[in-house]
């Protein structure tokens, strides 16, 4: 019995104890199913506080599980814990390398933090995880925007527009990419080659588009002069004076072109549009058909150039005579539609984003050594037909002619491509840049006229307009954009910056000063934000109370030094540190635009109390032949506004 009795404990404690030992491997099974119930009920209903504490209990029960880090990452995420969400993100990359969430969110807390060198790591391992995520795309963009790789900025952006066709900010952000690539170009133009032709005819160009049309001409002057000005500068020379219906001046500049022996076809777009302004539309007609015959993209591309250049009388002339002048050669060309696409009142400067020709490839030689002869005879389509195949072997002087046979036919994306390569070699930089920036325009004015279409009322889009508004110093409906996009997006710091910058120019220094404050309540670091309250602090003479915002601009964009630069110069001058203010001016006029001389002035008054007189004598002479300049161009302006409205 009593054996009985020890076999049946024996039983007994044996059985119990397999038992415990199911029920403490079950325990845990159950509880981790139990706080993973939980957590996933509160994050579906927003509740993600709560499902970050169950997802942490979680985590203690089960350490060694990345994807619990990973959802405990997202949920801290969600709530704005930022170190605490980097923590989980990295020990889920620890865990499992190869999972994509956390290095796409761990990516996007360090962009957050404005830390975008730690950031990229990340977002490219998730790009390689995904490489078709929308957010991974975007955000791996705006971290090489943020690290000024503007071109790497746009590849990516072009990629996610080639993802999601109907995303508004894929294509806005990939607009914005190429303007930044733009300014990156200028920069490097107007530092390094500031005194060449080429820097010349490029500043009158962004003039001419802007629509300063008598600064414009100023460049263009200086552009034709230069030794061997670049094909195509007295055409677009000729273009602007249309614009200024100075008709007799503009064909002088079209026969200069053609006398150089140039292939510029806009010389020959410029004497058919110079005809039909002069009475002459069966002539200008001739001329038209016969240039859109041979190469119908370079006119689509090219003739909106001449947008407004016609009245509404002669351009019904024109349309009208059409049909008459058609002969069996032009049928295949629509030319009425060709002329009222670009020139008519719905017409739009704005060339499609595209990448082929729109000609046949068959039925001509296409090698690199035929382009040459498509070049000399303005046939562009046919050129870049020739050469874009082989575009990796090209010699430079194959690239340049790429580049200009590809921007006339509106296949920038080649000619952005062409211009990359002639920028690696020193002896081509400044042509790479030259075209670059060119093309790059033209693909921002694309991609964010694309942006508008998808997505016209976004905050971002009134922002941008905003800008544009800004640029031409059109205060009142940068205003209205601003706050437009206020109204839409209340925490827009691009929207609430801009406003206060334009409120400040405006004279409305109270309203500015409250709005900029109030960015400044939120990241007292923000350069940008330090650097308007400074400015309006100096513009009022409360110099000392400038002082510390503008110390604080730390990582400004490089556009904004030269300004920092004169702030300081003026807050040292007025506070009796001579030698700091003339150091802080002459860093300043390095690249700070100075159109009336005040500040070379200003610095002149400081060498004139430091008692270096000729130093002072020089700064008073260049602010006298700005101060000139001034006033010449603005009787240009005024004589030119008088002669729009009629007065005598």
């Amino acid at each position: 019995m009593q054996r009985i009795i020890v076999a049946l404990c024996l039983t007994i404690a044996f059985t119990s104890l397999d038992v415990n030992a199911i029920i403490c491997a079950e325990a845990p099974e159950q509880s981790i199913q139990s706080l993973l119930t939980e957590a996933r009920a509160a994050e579906t209903r927003g509740d993600f506080a709560s499902a970050s504490s169950w997802y942490r209990k979680a985590t203690k029960l089960e350490p060694g599980n990345a994807e619990l880090w990973a959802d405990l990452g997202l949920m801290d995420y969600q709530i704005g814990k930022s170190s605490e969400a980097i923590q989980s993100f990295k020990q889920a990359i620890h865990l499992n390398p190869h999972l994509f969430v956390p290095q796409l969110f761990l990516g996007i807390e360090y962009l957050s933090a404005k830390n975008p060198a730690r950031a990229l790591t990340y977002l490219q391992s998730a790009k390689r995880l995904r490489p078709g995520d929308l957010q991974t795309l975007l955000s791996l963009g705006y971290a090489y925007e943020m690290l000024g790789r503007a071109d790497s900025a746009v590849e990516t952006y072009l990629r996610a527009t080639e993802i999601a066709p109907q995303n508004g900010n894929a294509w806005l952000d990939l607009g914005t990419a190429y303007l930044k690539q733009v300014q990156n170009d200028a920069r490097v133009m107007t530092s390094a080659y500031r005194h060449s032709g080429d820097v010349a005819l490029r500043a009158a160009e962004t003039l001419a588009d802007e629509g300063s049309l008598n600064a414009a001409e100023n460049w263009y002057r200086e552009a034709i002069a230069s030794p061997s000005p670049l094909p195509c500068a007295h055409a677009e020379f000729g273009i602007t004076l249309l614009h200024l219906g100075r008709v007799p001046e503009a064909e002088t500049q079209f026969r200069l072109e053609r006398r150089t022996g140039s292939p510029c076809g806009l010389a020959r777009l410029g004497v058919a549009i110079a005809a039909v302004a002069e009475g002459h539309p069966d002539v200008g007609l001739a001329e038209l058909t016969s240039i859109a015959t041979a190469d119908p993209a370079f006119v689509q591309s090219s003739l909106p150039l001449f947008q407004g250049v016609l009245s509404a009388h002669q351009l019904e002339s024109l349309i009208n005579l059409a049909p008459k002048q058609q002969n069996v050669e032009s049928r295949s060309i629509n030319i009425v539609s060709v002329i009222d696409h670009a020139l008519g009142p719905g017409a739009t400067s704005i060339t499609p984003m595209r990448g082929e020709s729109s000609v046949s490839q068959t039925s001509y030689s296409r090698t690199p050594q035929s382009a040459a002869r498509f070049y000399g005879t303005g046939q562009y389509t046919r050129c870049t037909d020739a050469l874009k195949p082989a575009i990796a072997k090209l010699n430079a002087a194959q690239q340049r002619m790429l580049a200009a046979c590809s921007f006339y036919v509106g296949d920038f994306q080649t000619t952005t491509m062409a211009a990359a390569r002639l920028k690696t070699d020193p002896a081509t930089r400044l042509k790479g840049l030259y075209w670059q920036s060119k093309a790059d325009e033209r693909l921002a004015v694309a991609a964010l006229a694309r942006a508008g279409e998808i997505e016209p009322n976004s905050a971002r889009m009134h922002v941008l307009i905003g800008n544009v508004f800004r640029q031409k110093r059109n205060w009142s409906e940068a205003e209205v954009e601003y706050r437009r996009a206020i109204d839409l997006d209340p925490k827009s710091h691009a929207a609430r910056l801009s406003l206060a910058i334009v409120l400040f120019t405006e004279l409305k220094t109270k309203e500015a000063l409250t709005l900029d404050r109030s960015l400044l309540k939120e990241n007292p670091e923000d350069p940008e934000a330090n650097l308007l309250a400074g400015d309006i602090f100096v513009q009022g003479h409360h110099f000392e109370q400038a002082e510390p915002y503008l110390s604080r601009c730390k990582n400004l964009e490089p556009d904004l030094i030269p300004r920092l630069h004169i702030l300081l110069g003026q807050v040292y001058a007025a506070t009796n540190r001579t030698s700091k203010a003339i150091s802080e001016y002459k860093l300043g006029l390095i690249s700070a635009r100075d159109a009336d001389g005040k500040f070379h002035y200003q610095l002149a008054r400081l060498y004139q109390k430091s008692g270096n007189i000729e130093a002072a004598k020089e700064e008073f002479r260049i602010s006298q032949r700005l101060r000139e300049s001034w006033d010449k161009q603005a009787k240009i302006d005024l004589g030119q506004l008088s002669a729009d409205r009629g007065q005598p």
